[in-house]
C-alpha cells in the first residue's frame, strides 16, 4: 500500500502544514497587538491634542481677562487720583476763603 518513504512524506507534509498554521497564527497575533498599540497611541494623541486646545483656550481667556483687568485698574487709579485732586482743590479753596475772611 504505502511505502515507508511515502508515509514519511505525508507526515512531513502535515508537519509543514501545522508549522505554517502556527506561524500564520503568531503573525496574526503580532499584527493584532501592533494594531491595538497603534490605536492606543492615536487615542492618546487625540486626547493630548484636546487637552492642549483646552489649555490654550484657558490661557487666552486668562490673558484677555488680565488685559481687561489691567485696563480697569488703570482707569480706577486715574479716577481715584482725579477725586483726590478735586478734594485737595476744594480743601485749598476752603482754606483760602477762611484766610480771606
Amino acid at each position: 500500500m504505502f511505502t515507508p518513504l511515502e508515509i514519511l512524506y505525508i507526515v512531513l507534509a502535515f508537519c509543514a502544514l501545522w508549522i505554517s498554521a502556527v506561524v500564520f497564527w503568531l503573525l496574526w497575533q503580532v499584527a493584532s497587538i501592533l494594531k491595538r498599540a497603534n490605536d492606543t497611541v492615536s487615542l492618546v494623541q487625540e486626547t493630548l491634542a484636546k487637552m492642549e486646545a483646552a489649555l490654550d483656550g484657558i490661557r487666552k481667556k486668562f490673558d484677555h481677562t488680565s488685559t481687561a483687568l489691567g485696563a480697569i485698574m488703570h482707569t480706577g487709579t486715574k479716577a481715584v487720583e482725579y477725586l483726590i485732586d478735586k478734594k485737595m482743590q476744594k480743601e485749598t479753596k476752603k482754606k483760602v476763603r477762611k484766610v480771606n475772611l
